[in-house]
């Protein structure tokens, strides 16, 4: 039984968000044909695995799903250290680690392979997962297998989307002093979002950084009209130490003169908890840095939970979704002798 090898396995079966099933089906054969022996508990979620006698102190967590595949996706390399193809970053590499772990190394741990990460956070099978997890009380720590390349990073950002619209007045292009043109508007708002882009947080000794962004704009319906109004959604990666309600209203107060604002999705963040006490013995024992998480990832789920959470697993965050995704062979096998060592010594 060879991660490599199993970790090729996981790319080659397609797994966008909402077509998860086949790669369930594998998860669940692999299990069976390695000797598992405890418990696999499946849903519409996905999956949580439980070997014999477990003390379920550590869940080891992984989605199983990912972006659609590029059509300049590369999947073939002549380097023979890399794994190449949609997910070997995010996540297969990770969901490669955790079964290897459950079959190795069980006795403490709990294993989580859930659906629709990449997708809306309503639809994500973690939250059909979670109180099935929380009802083991002898849950200590969660460590989320996202890409880190294998540093620990704490926390995460909140994320908020909302929709701004900035009223005008439509008229015949021919003639636009009859009406008012709200794409000339665009600069005022921009300006402010230059102004607060990037906000530099120290948390716990961590350098987070809030980021305000206008990541998609829309107006006018012909070439020959002026546009009634226009409207554009506004990002806004906020500090775990906000709430949705501090989130929102720091918007409100930012934009609301411009136009009539829409909020379409939050997300709270989650504090890094540096000094709790299996966050600081996973550091200890792995003797890697703590850096914070520049993203939302679904540790936010388990600090509402008040479960110690950390994101560790093998891969370059910033390769994940691009066409050229790929893994080290190397860095996937240091992952998991990194968290075996870990786990050996709890």
């Amino acid at each position: 039984m060879n991660i490599v090898g199993t970790l090729e396995d996981l790319i080659s079966i397609n797994s966008v968000t909402g077509d998860e099933e086949s790669i369930l089906n594998f998860i669940e054969d692999f299990l069976i044909k390695n000797n598992f022996n405890g418990e696999v508990v499946r849903n519409d979620g996905g999956i949580i695995a439980v070997p014999v006698d477990s003390s379920k102190k550590v869940a080891l967590v992984g989605h199983v799903d990912t972006v659609p595949v590029s059509d300049t996706q590369i999947n073939t390399t002549d380097n023979d250290d890399l794994i190449v193809g949609r997910g070997t970053v995010d996540m297969k590499g990770g969901v490669a680690v955790i079964l290897h772990a459950l079959i190795n190394e069980g006795k403490d741990i709990v294993g989580v392979f859930y659906t629709a990460e990449e997708g809306p956070y309503d639809k994500n099978g973690l939250g059909i997962l979670m109180p099935i997890l929380l009802s083991y009380s002898e849950l200590e720590i969660a460590i989320i297998m996202e890409p880190t390349n294998n540093q620990i990073e704490l926390g995460c950002l909140g994320a908020l989307n909302a929709i701004l619209q900035i009223n005008g007045t439509a008229a015949h292009s021919a003639r636009p002093w009859v009406g008012k043109n709200p794409i000339y508007d665009i600069s005022k708002v921009t300006e402010v979002v230059l102004e607060n882009e990037i906000l530099d947080l120290d948390i716990e000794g961590l350098n987070y950084k809030q980021v305000l962004s206008i990541t998609k704009l829309s107006a006018g319906i012909a070439n020959n009209v002026i546009p009634g109004n226009l409207s554009m959604n506004i990002n806004f990666r906020y500090s775990p130490e906000m709430d949705s309600n501090q989130a929102k209203e720091t918007i409100v107060n930012l934009f609301s003169e411009y136009g009539e604002i829409t909020f379409t999705s939050t997300s709270d963040g989650a504090m890094p908890n540096v000094k709790n006490v299996h966050i600081s013995d996973f550091i200890s024992k792995t003797k890697l840095e703590a850096k914070p998480k520049q993203a939302w990832t679904d540790i936010a789920r388990f600090y509402e939970a008040q479960i110690a959470s950390l994101n560790f697993g093998p891969g370059d965050p910033l390769l994940a979704h691009t066409s050229d995704e790929r893994i080290s062979k190397k860095q996937l096998v240091e992952s998991y002798e990194l968290l075996i060592r870990y786990l050996k010594d709890i």
